[in-house]
């Protein structure tokens, strides 16, 4: 058997190529994928559901696995193929199958090894395309195909550097092209480009290149072109040499080991040369300061023709040193008298050296002043230092050298090795125990490991080096005494330092307040920000109104990361310095105090943000908390051990914030582990239950809402007021409504309405009320209630508390050719509860919904205008999207199609920046209907698929039948009956054993309907009863319309 995956999908079996038709299930194809690019190629069953159905209930999974199996199986038709043995998925039983992109990495591999020509040429013979392009929206899969394709490029590249070198220009250039086609702004690439350009004797288009890259970079990200790209450019500009003669080769350390990773931080490291005299590289000890200064300035050798130098300062303890000890490294003679610094300045003279300046932090202060004068008075020079802390020298830009990437705890084991962490862990590893590799039995543990470090080099090096006593396994398992473990091993190079004394020698050198600050900041987890830092760590023998300059000591001691961004200034430690700080607030009895103050703070800050406990204009804004993500999981974890009430507080307020930005699962969660922890009866279980509800709603588990959310009734029937109860009563009835019982929730509506005190629930019950008829298609119902209740709504104070739960009809019927047919529309329980003001912009869109189902569409416009108005002058962003993207399919209806775009396009923008990655794709796929009703109808397809693809990802079952619907809809739309009904079906056939009887009717109508027009009046006549079941319950106007015209023509038949 022989698997291809480059260009296209095929699979060879007994030498035959597979019919393409034959792999008809697209989970059987990602099946087939995902076993082939495994290095065993095989599988844990539970991997296999991870990577294929994430977050789908065991039953669930497990069927699909086994309906993927069969497919594949079925279409291989080879014994052996596709094995389940000991809980593993194999591929195949019988041996090694033959994958293109295993050859191909393994062929590129060993050509960038070897720089050979004929290898290079031989690897690219293997590459036909990208890794299965037509399969999108697959994370693991398309971080794959972003690292294959990334090896094509630096193959590419080396092959066009060989033809550049060897005078073949026009191969070289169509190499940098095919590089720059994918990769504009690839610098190597450009520079060969220029190159080719030069020796062609056009060096005017050349310098032109250089120019056009430099204002992309400019317009794109505010950069410009990095050292090497801005030396070639000088030399062509002036004529190609500066001086005539051959640089002075590097005066640098020879690496005793191979440099992993770091190619951003090396760009960025060379852009920035080119912009300032003074770059200090800071950050933490064992980061890997000095390395990247190394390899950086090895990168950059070129630009300097009096070469690069490089000044070890380490073991330097006088100021009075440093410019001797920097003359001595520049084989420069030493000042005689008693200013060395003037005798260096004069040595130094005009000429062009970069100057590598390591570990100043022993001297800064006279570093500083070394440094000072020296660029003062030598033009040509260029300093690249290395210091835990700046230096403060005017002109210094100073650059924090982050840690190596890390695999996130989800990350898929074959993809560890692109990770710069795990590379490097794995390559310490083998110099120490030869023939060690990472693999299936060791991948997680090496994750592990790379997490619980931090990414730090040093610190994975003194893990590495512990590998000819323990296995991965052994060294994570006693990472809870990390520091111990870790600290007493020792390196033959001198630089290295157990990790427990760098963090010792650097906590010894604070004072007694800095000490202090420092274990108390190790209670964050991730980023804080500095009024969490005032209060949580401010308490005596500090004070608050003292943390701002000990914070900012610790920042100039590399301690504390200071990490600038759109909402401010954030701090952070570093997981192994923060693990350090934890042992020494533990040692002085200091941890259960200030994790208590830790988690009061973020339970503060989620009050804040907490749409729930807003009057008057709820706005939300759930990119804000992403920064306190990570805190308020710890105050989570810390609370639910040792403070449950708060825990299920915390969890209360934080319901919608997890509902918006997706945190769907994780957020219920943490709800059950707090309903759990704190069962007394209480209002703030009734809070969590209903956030819960919300929460099981996003994650697909419809079958526990009515119990949830019958408890919040009860809870808030004996603990809270009269209104408060009902309130939790007409929450219950739209969780009734949305399983589709509108009888029940027009039951409960109505006596809402009648027992409610305040003019506010009563308004709400008529929304639902409302609701309920749109519901059952009855546009004049719905009419009437809502305009009695915008007149409630808009004499209610603006000032009161929320009362009116969000909800929509999540399918409209739209016209699509010469019929009307359903079109998935928005999200079918939206989750806010809203006050007066906000509630009048979606009762308007609500008019809007009625009006569209009478064809009114004139009125329809007007009303859902005005809702957006609304939304706008309230300054909330989230109606106002939900407006705009109304609007959009209001004017897409009226064929008004180019306003209909911008519409669409302004709730794409404002649903982006807020993190409704939903609701995004929602107004996606509605924009592929717009386009195609529009007569542009390969390119709404081609989107629409788009938006089936990411339904798929996330396992959205409603939004994979509503993409279906939609795509049939296109095909409709474009005069394709046949495929219409056969994209219907499978719509159908999408919902499984999940009830939405409305849309699902609707679709098995249109079946039966398009399979008449086509002359299959007995295949319509087998659809038409189960459509009229599902409508049934709900009493459908329109569609009982349409059901009894339908039976009429096949009564005639």
């Amino acid at each position: 058997m022989r698997i291809e995956l480059l260009g296209e999908f095929a699979v060879e079996s007994n030498g035959d190529l597979i019919d393409a038709r034959r792999w008809r299930l697209r989970k059987a194809r990602l099946l087939v994928i995902a076993l082939a690019l495994e290095p065993a190629q095989r599988l844990h069953r539970d991997k296999v559901i991870e990577r294929l159905w994430p977050g789908a209930v065991p039953s669930s999974a497990n069927h699909n696995l086994h309906q993927a199996l069969y497919v594949a199986r079925k279409a291989i038709g080879e014994a052996g193929a596709l094995t389940v043995r000991d809980e593993n998925v194999l591929l195949n039983a019988d041996g090694d199958v033959a994958v293109d992109v295993v050859e191909f990495e393994r062929a590129a591999e060993m050509a960038l090894a070897t720089g050979d020509e004929r290898d290079l040429l031989a690897a690219l013979a293997v590459y036909r395309g990208d890794l299965a392009p037509d399969l999108a929206y697959t994370d693991w899969l398309e971080r794959r195909r972003a690292t294959v394709r990334e090896t094509w490029h630096a193959v590419l590249l080396r092959v066009a550097e060989l033809k550049l070198a060897g005078g073949a220009f026009d191969e070289a250039n169509l190499h940098f092209t095919r590089v720059l086609s994918a990769d504009p702004y690839n610098e190597i690439a450009v520079r060969g480009t220029m190159s080719v350009l030069a020796a062609t004797g056009r060096v005017p288009e050349a310098l032109a290149r250089y120019e056009r890259l430099r204002d992309d970079l400019r317009e794109l990200s505010g950069a410009d072109p990095d050292a090497l790209t801005k030396g070639l450019f000088r030399r062509l500009l002036h004529g190609s040499a500066e001086g005539g003669s051959a640089p002075v080769r590097p005066r640098l350390p020879s690496a005793l080991s191979s440099f992993v990773g770091r190619d951003r931080e090396l760009s960025e490291v060379g852009a920035l040369l080119g912009r300032t005299r003074l770059l200090t590289l800071t950050g933490a000890g064992g980061c890997g300061k000095t390395r990247l200064a190394v390899e950086a300035a090895r990168a950059a050798a070129g630009a300097y023709p009096e070469g690069v130098w490089f000044a070890d300062l380490a073991a330097l303890r006088e100021p009075a040193l440093v410019p001797d000890a920097i003359a001595a490294a520049l084989d420069l003679t030493p000042g005689a008298g008693p200013d060395q610094t003037r005798s260096l300045v004069e040595q130094l003279g005009h000429g062009r050296r970069l100057v590598v300046l390591d570990n100043c932090e022993q001297v800064v202060q006279a570093c500083a002043r070394v440094c000072g004068t020296v660029l003062a008075h030598c033009p040509g020079i260029r300093i690249l230092a290395t210091s835990r802390e700046t230096l403060r020298v005017e002109g210094e830009i100073t650059f924090r050298v982050p840690s190596l990437r890390i695999p996130e705890s989800t990350c898929d084991p074959d993809r560890l090795a692109d990770f710069e962490s795990v590379r490097l862990f794995v390559e310490r590893a083998a110099s120490v125990r030869p023939g060690f590799v990472l693999g299936t039995g060791n991948a997680g543990a090496i994750a592990g490991l790379c997490r619980r470090l931090d990414g730090m080099p040093l610190a994975l090096e003194l893990a590495a080096a512990r590998i000819a006593l323990l296995e991965p396994d052994e060294i994570l398992a006693r990472l809870g005494d990390a520091l111990t473990v870790l600290g007493t091993g020792t390196f033959g190079a001198t630089r290295h330092q157990t990790l427990r004394a760098a963090l010792q020698w650097s906590y010894d050198l604070l004072d007694a307040d800095e000490r202090v600050l420092l274990r108390r900041l190790s209670v964050f987890a991730g980023l804080f920000s500095l009024d969490a830092a005032e209060i949580v760590g401010g308490p005596a023998p500090l004070g608050k109104d003292r943390v701002l300059g000990l914070l900012g000591r610790l920042v100039d001691k590399s301690l504390v990361h200071r990490e600038p961004s759109g909402e401010g200034t954030r701090y952070r430690l570093l997981d192994t310095v923060r693990q350090f700080a934890a042992e020494v607030l533990r040692e002085a009895g200091e941890h259960r105090a200030t994790a208590a103050a830790h988690c009061a703070y973020f339970l503060d800050v989620a009050g804040r943000h907490d749409p729930e406990h807003v009057v008057g204009v709820v706005r939300e804004n759930p990119r804000l908390l992403d920064h306190d993500h990570d805190n308020f999981r710890a105050a989570l974890r810390w609370s639910l051990a040792a403070d449950p009430s708060a825990a299920l507080t915390l969890a209360a307020r934080l319901w919608r914030y997890w509902f918006l930005r997706g945190h769907a699962v994780e957020g219920a969660g943490w709800l059950e582990k707090a309903l759990a922890a704190a069962p007394s009866p209480s209002t703030t279980r009734a809070r969590a239950l209903v956030g819960l509800t919300g929460l099981d709603a996003r994650r697909g588990r419809a079958d526990r809402l009515l119990r949830e959310g019958g408890e919040a009734v009860t809870l808030a029937e004996r603990l809270a007021g009269a209104d408060v109860a009902e309130l939790y009563r007409l929450v219950y009835a739209t969780l009734v409504w949305g399983t589709f019982d509108v009888t029940e929730a027009e039951r409960i509506a109505e006596d809402v309405r009648e027992r409610a005190a305040g003019p506010g629930l009563r308004a709400g019950a008529v929304w639902l009320a409302g609701m309920c008829a749109l519901s059952r298609e009855d546009a004049t119902a719905a009419g009437s209630l809502f305009g009695e209740c915008l007149v409630a709504v808009e004499a209610l104070d603006p000032g009161g508390p929320a009362f009116l739960p969000v909800i929509t009809p999540c399918i409209q019927l739209v016209p699509v050719g010469e019929r009307f047919v359903p079109s998935f529309e928005e999200s079918l329980l939206v989750g806010r509860r809203v006050g007066a003001e906000q509630a009048a912009g979606y009762v308007l869109g609500a008019l809007g919904y009625a009006a569209r189902l009478e064809h009114e569409l004139g009125l329809a416009t007007v009303t859902v205008r005005r809702s957006v108005e609304r939304f706008g002058a309230l300054g909330d962003d989230l109606g106002r999207a939900h407006g705009l993207h109304h609007l959009g399919c209001v004017l897409r209806d009226a064929r008004i199609f180019a306003e209909a775009e911008d519409r669409f396009a302004e709730a794409l923008a404002i649903r982006h920046w807020l993190g409704d990655r939903r609701g995004e794709l929602l107004t996606r796929a509605n924009l592929a209907l717009s386009w195609a009703v529009a007569g542009d109808a390969e390119r709404g397809r081609h989107a629409a698929r788009d938006c089936l693809g990411a339904f798929e990802a996330a396992e959205d079952v409603p939004g994979i039948a509503g993409a279906l619907g939609l795509l049939a809809n296109i095909e409709l739309s474009a005069g394709k009956p046949l495929a219409a009904k056969e994209l219907y079906a499978e719509a159908v056939r999408g919902f499984g054993d999940q009830s939405w009887p409305r849309i699902e009717g609707w679709y098995r109508l249109l079946v039966a309907e398009l399979a008449a027009e086509c002359g299959e009046a007995a295949e319509a006549a087998g659809w038409l009863p189960s459509a009229v079941a599902r409508f049934d319950r709900q009493r459908c106007a329109l569609a009982e319309r349409r059901v009894r015209a339908l039976r009429a023509a096949l009564g005639r038949v």
